[in-house]
């Protein structure tokens, strides 16, 4: 577990930059960086703690190796029943209220008929463990608290702190490049224990210009088609790429020393490297019986009217509709919404979804209310509705806004047209740098989007 007390971003093209840090918190942090494995074990640990003590009326059962066979219920507004696939044969459990905090692939979400809009970014998120301070003649500095954040036309690179020598890395791709890195590490890795290719391309990812990192990662591609493919002759080339910047720029060079750029690694975990697919989805509600609520009521609430526009457009293919929902079911985190993962608010936003459940399930209890019913659940999705979809607004416009980007001196502009519309997209570079500049100089702006990206200090339900 690591805090996070400094957080830059740069744009890849105009190196125009922000800085902020560090946070209202206490601590002054910004943001926590856990490993899930560290949090799902510290969950654990505290359920086992509670369950051991005689006072806790409330038993949780933990089933493994079990695997969903089928949701079904005999009326939509019955109880669903459960078939689970265990280890010591299938096992049925019955239900009064059925939380979808299974995924993307939400079977939950599919058995109460709620459909999702949104599209793909056609990117991959490639994600790695980066470790340094493994070469004794390594002069780079120990990870700091410090997150990095450089916005490329060909999307995200971010490294987030782990510990003194550890750091994990995102870096948004398109599908081409992110699969030749993943071909070429594990050749690497076949190769070297550790494996330092990726760490050498990641380290060239943070320094160099967009126009000798785009000619590295299309040589890459190429490398990556050969059966056995040698990758030194490319991280040489990088490494005397970056050596040749820093002569140039001499002391402007990025640094890690200076706090410009995040350290070097020396590699990358050889089973830590994998890549995810990117794309925005949003449930059009988060409970099943919103579909069959107020059939002739001529308002609808602000998730109706949201996701049927998004049917209207055709970002999402309709499916069920008003009056065909399942009761007693309810959606959180990814299984009701994914982002894109730039601005770190994935894992937040399914927390925010569990707390605002939970408050809203105790309230009904509180009132002696059936907690399955539409009327006990109302007050979470109106909560976490409107919120959720504002941040993912917010992030879908920013991976737009800085995926655009000029055309290459390749592949030059031609024609009116075409000079008209790279006129435009260097006033977007432009404008986007201005943007990164001022939010830079203004204090009550920065804390805005701190409290936005997590900062903001949360008492306990």
């Amino acid at each position: 577990m690591r805090n996070v007390e400094r957080m830059c971003v740069w744009d890849g093209l105009s190196d125009a930059a922000a800085e902020f840090g560090p946070g209202p918190a206490p601590s002054g942090a910004l943001s926590t960086m856990v490993e899930i494995s560290n949090a799902q074990q510290a969950l654990y640990r505290l359920i086992e703690q509670h369950q051991s003590d005689p006072s806790c009326q409330v038993k949780v059962d933990i089933f493994d190796k079990t695997k969903v066979k089928e949701i079904h219920a005999p009326s939509q507004d019955a109880w669903p029943e459960v078939k689970l696939a265990t280890e010591h044969g299938d096992r049925n459990l019955r239900t009064r209220l059925l939380v979808g905090a299974d995924g993307n692939n939400s079977p939950v979400r599919t058995f109460s008929g709620i459909e999702s809009y949104g599209w793909s970014y056609d990117r991959k998120g490639l994600v790695a463990t980066l470790r340094t301070g493994l070469s004794e003649s390594s002069t780079e500095p120990l990870v700091d608290s410090s997150a990095w954040q450089r916005f490329l036309p060909s999307g995200t690179l971010a490294f987030l702190p782990l510990s003194s020598s550890t750091g994990t890395i995102v870096w948004a791709l398109p599908p081409k490049y992110a699969d030749s890195l993943s071909i070429l590490h594990r050749a690497d890795a076949a190769k070297h224990d550790p494996s330092a290719f990726l760490a050498r391309f990641i380290h060239g990812g943070f320094r160099l210009p967009w126009s000798v990192l785009e000619e590295f990662l299309n040589r890459a591609q190429e490398l990556a088609k050969h059966s056995s493919p040698d990758t030194e002759a490319l991280q040489s080339s990088i490494e005397d790429a970056i050596i040749l910047q820093e002569e140039q720029l001499g002391p402007k060079a990025p640094s890690a020393h200076l706090g410009t750029v995040p350290v070097a690694g020396d590699a990358v975990d050889v089973g830590s490297v994998a890549s995810f697919p990117l794309q925005l989805k949003h449930a059009g509600c988060y409970l099943g019986s919103t579909l069959n609520r107020n059939l002739n009521w001529t308002i609808p609430t602000p998730s109706t009217v949201i996701a049927g526009a998004m049917t209207a457009l055709g970002f999402t293919p309709g499916g069920a509709g008003r009056g065909q929902g399942q009761a007693r079911t309810v959606l959180v985190g990814d299984a009701a919404h994914t982002t894109h993962p730039l601005s770190g608010q994935g894992l937040n936003l399914g927390i925010q979804d569990v707390r605002a459940l939970t408050e809203t399930i105790h309230n009904a209890l509180m009132q002696g209310m059936d907690i399955g019913t539409d009327a006990a659940l109302r007050p979470y999705e109106a909560a976490r509705y409107l919120p959720n979809q504002a941040m993912l607004s917010v992030t879908d416009h920013l991976h737009w806004l800085f995926a655009t980007t000029p055309a290459s001196p390749s592949a030059p502009a031609t024609g009116l047209t075409g000079h008209a519309r790279e006129a435009a997209l260097k006033g977007l570079v432009w404008a986007r740098s201005m943007g990164l500049d001022v939010v830079n100089e203004l204090g009550p702006l920065k804390q805005f989007f701190l409290q936005g990206a997590g900062s903001k200090p949360k008492s306990s339900l």
